[in-house]
């Protein structure tokens, strides 16, 4: 059964919520476009300390590639988590298509709307 995060996405975008088998499920879920509200920043990911997560709402984080254009990268400059909790992240709105590596949901932000500059999460 997928989680309720997967089952938000697929019906988000239209797909079967009861997948029958695993393969239609990342066949469902591969390439999916969704808007996405949340925190972005580095400093989460221990294998490089400039990889990017992303964070909704509900505080789920997902690792994030980022090909949003130069000038957004640029926006992301001192955007921060602290690994315990914290930090200074940027708030931000955008759209992501949605990639599974393996079992990882990955973020692949393809458009900016607002990037704010960094600050302490709360």
């Amino acid at each position: 059964m997928p989680t309720r995060f997967l089952a938000f996405l697929l019906a988000l975008n239209g797909a079967p919520v009861g997948a029958e088998t695993l393969g239609e499920l990342r066949t469902g879920l591969t390439g999916r476009e969704v808007g996405i509200t949340g925190h972005i920043g580095s400093g989460l990911d221990i294998g490089g300390d400039e990889a990017l997560s992303f964070r909704n709402a509900e505080g789920n984080v997902y690792p994030v590639i980022f090909d949003a254009g130069r000038t957004a990268r640029k926006a992301l400059e001192g955007c921060v988590f602290a690994m315990f909790g914290g930090g200074s992240p940027c708030a931000m709105d955008g759209k992501a298509e949605v990639e599974l590596d393996g079992s990882r949901l990955r973020l692949i932000v393809y458009e900016v709307s607002r990037i704010d500059p960094p600050a302490p999460l709360k």
